[in-house]
Order: structure tokens, then sequence, then C-alpha cells
């Protein structure tokens, strides 16, 4: 095996140009021929399967599943296994979910952010979208088209999707918490919701067929609501911050800590901060993101000085700091003849607050807290310039990877 060389690129390639007759006009000799399909198939089934295997995971899965799923059997035999679907997720490039706007004037976007900040944007690639609040394995989890207070699931490479009942609290899905996770131990996908925590979070069991266990509550994390860092009458829970959609952590104001919930377990508990120190008691001015399949503690401790901390162990909650970004040593760009006056010098740190983070880890996406303003961050090269969307005034920032796994059990 060692001694073939196959360009893999080229041979996806060739794949998904596979078609009953496709004709290639030979200008040289003035004369076309026909390429037969199952001459190619039996070329390249004559590749050894490691190598067959190497090819086919690297294809992205919306081509998959439209293309090559459909050339032949042995390939879709390969496909549908366990082990490949995993293996082509992460191989699947990670994007942001972005969107504008509310209610159908909603706008969104899939964006990859590449190396020098080259941004390329594709459409999600279905007809009617709500507000997202999450990603987990593929799926995206968002509010129905219309107003009939319901959650969907679905898949946008496999087109998927499952509209999960109205919730027990009855909420609208304008103004809540809401996330897609995974539990690991039972393999099935459950949604959690929350809209108030005195009313208890919900979850919903997607794989369960039993009416009266789909739906869940599970109590506030706070035995004595008492307790709560924060004003039950001013605070609004939003999306949780998903882990591989295992572990999910939520803000909730605090100066300490914020909630934590394993998946598995529905068990809540408290991840304290790795700084408590005087500006974070006095501002909260803090985020929590995920990077690179870890949770992310971003603060400013001054106008010119921000901190990105690592969770690098859960279980142990050991935190690490990875980066301390400083105004000085940033390169700012601007764009050329930029209108904006907000953009014609580098913002304080300050007035800045992470909403995202992209290239596996390696790029912050800051928000300007006072003009909505959003710039990205380079911590390899130390770069920063205003983000460039086409989008007006953006709601959020959802990191998503394409992938083929499927819900096995529908709702009856």
């Amino acid at each position: 095996m060692g001694d073939i060389e196959i360009d893999d690129i080229e041979f996806a390639r060739q794949m998904l140009s596979v078609k009953e007759n496709k004709y290639e006009e030979n200008k040289s000799r003035g004369m076309k021929q026909v390429v037969n399909k199952s001459h190619k198939i039996s070329t390249l089934s004559n590749l050894p399967d490691g190598i067959l295997f190497n090819i086919l995971v690297k294809i992205p899965p919306k081509d998959i599943h439209k293309y090559v799923m459909r050339v032949c059997k042995s390939w879709k035999e390969i496909i549908s296994e366990s082990f490949f679907i995993e293996q082509n997720f992460m191989e699947s490039k990670t994007e942001l979910v972005i969107q504008s706007g509310l209610g159908w004037r909603m706008k969104t976007k899939l964006i990859e952010i590449r190396k020098e900040f080259e941004c390329e944007s594709r459409e999600v690639g279905l007809s009617k979208l709500r507000k997202i609040h999450s990603s987990c394995d593929g799926f995206l989890l968002m509010s129905e088209p219309g107003n009939n207070g319901m959650l969907q699931i679905i898949n946008p490479a496999t087109k998927f999707c499952l509209t999960i009942p109205r919730c027990p609290s009855h909420c609208k899905h304008k103004a809540c918490s809401a996330a897609l996770a995974f539990d690991s131990s039972t393999k099935q996908y459950k949604v959690v919701h929350v809209v108030t925590d005195s009313y208890g979070f919900e979850i919903f069991n997607v794989s369960s067929t039993d009416d009266e266990l789909q739906w869940e509550r599970v109590s506030s994390p706070w035995e004595d609501l008492n307790d709560r860092p924060f004003n039950p009458v001013k605070f609004h829970w939003k999306n949780p911050v998903s882990i591989n959609g295992r572990i999910l952590h939520w803000y909730v104001d605090s100066a300490e800590y914020f909630i934590t919930m394993q998946v598995k377990e529905e068990k809540f508990s408290r991840t304290y901060l790795p700084e408590r120190v005087k500006e974070i008691n006095k501002t909260k001015n803090y985020a929590l993101v995920e990077l690179d399949g870890f949770l992310s503690f971003i603060n400013c401790d001054s106008e010119k000085t921000m901190n990105v901390w690592i969770l690098e162990d859960f279980r142990r909650k050991v935190w690490s700091k990875k980066h301390t970004i400083v105004a000085e040593l940033t390169n700012y760009i601007c764009p050329y003849k930029s209108s904006r006056q907000d953009e014609r010098r580098m913002p304080r740190f300050w007035n800045l607050v992470a909403v995202a983070g992209a290239r596996n880890g390696e790029v912050l996406i800051l928000e300007h807290k006072k003009n909505s303003s959003v710039f990205i961050y380079d911590t390899k090269s130390k770069v920063m310039k205003p983000f460039s969307s086409n989008m007006r005034k953006l709601e959020s920032f959802v990191p998503h990877k394409d992938g083929l796994f499927r819900i096995m059990k529908r709702i009856a």
C-alpha cells in the first residue's frame, strides 16, 4: 500500500462526476468519447479497502448524501457504517452559522474563516429557517418556521427534519434557552430547554416513543431560589455553550461561577471561574465560548488586555491560560476606505465581548457591546480586523459541522 500514490482530492472529484453517460470532448482529435460509469467504478473498486475508505471519508457529508451514496451498493454500505460516519464527521470542516434580523426577515449563512482571514460563505440549503439555538453532530436545533411555538431538529446535509411536540411550559421559543445534546450512555439525543428556572428545566428524549416519557421536568439548579446570583425579573436565559453536545454551560450573571449540566447524568453543578478578581466582581465582563472542543473563559482585565482561559480537565476543573492578548502587540487592519467611524481604529478591549471561536480555536469572534460591530482576531498572527459578512446587526454565532448521523427512532 505504501508504494501507491493516490491524489485523494482528484479521486473524490472523479467519484462526484460519475454519471450514467458522460461525454467528454477531445478537442485535439475532434471526437467525443463516452466515459462508461461501470468502468470508472470498477477502476476505483480495485483500490485497497483502506485507500478507498480514506478517499470517501474526506468528501463533505452533503456531497456524500447527494451523489456518492447513489453510485453503487458497496459504497453505500461503507458510507452507512457508524465508524465511517464518525470519521467523516471528524474530517468535516467547522463553520459558523450566523444570523441577523428577526422573524421571517431573518437571514442565515454558513461562514468558514480560513487563513489570512479569508471568509467563504454559503447558504444553509434549507428553504425556511428561524432562530437557531444550537448544533450537535451535524443537526441544528431551531424554532419551527411559523408561530406554532415548537422546536425542530434539522440536518442540512441530509435534509432530515423532526418537529418536537410542544413543551409543557408552552414556551414560544422567542426568548428562552434551548440546546440539542447527546447522551453517550444511552446513545440518544435530548433537547434541554429552560425559559425560567423557577418552573424548572425541561428535557425531551428524542428517541422515546412513549408520549408520557418524552418531556420531563428537572428541578432548578438552586435548591433555594434566593441563592440565585441574578435578578429573575431582569435576567433572560441564553442558549448554553455546548461542548460536543455532551456538556452544557450556562452564564448566570455571576462573578464566581456558571451552571453546568452533564447530559448523561441530567444533573447540575457549579463550575467556578479561573479568576475571581475585582474587575469581574465589578463588571462581570467575561464570556464563555467553545474553542476547539473545550470550554473557554475570556475576560478583559483592562481596556488593553484580554485573557483566554481553557478548561482543559472538566472532571478536575483544571483551567489553564491559553492566551494573553495585548492591545499594543495587536496589528489592527482597517478596511480600505471604510466609511464607518467605529472601524477606523482598533476598539478598546473593555468594549469587546467574545461570541464565538473559529478555525480550531485559533480565531476569536469579538462583538462591540455598544455598537454591535464584529471583529475577528487571529491568536497566532496577532492580527485584528473588522468582520465583514454583508449582514446587518448579527444576532447569533453557532459553531457547526455537517454530518451524516441519524436519529434512529422517530416520534410516534
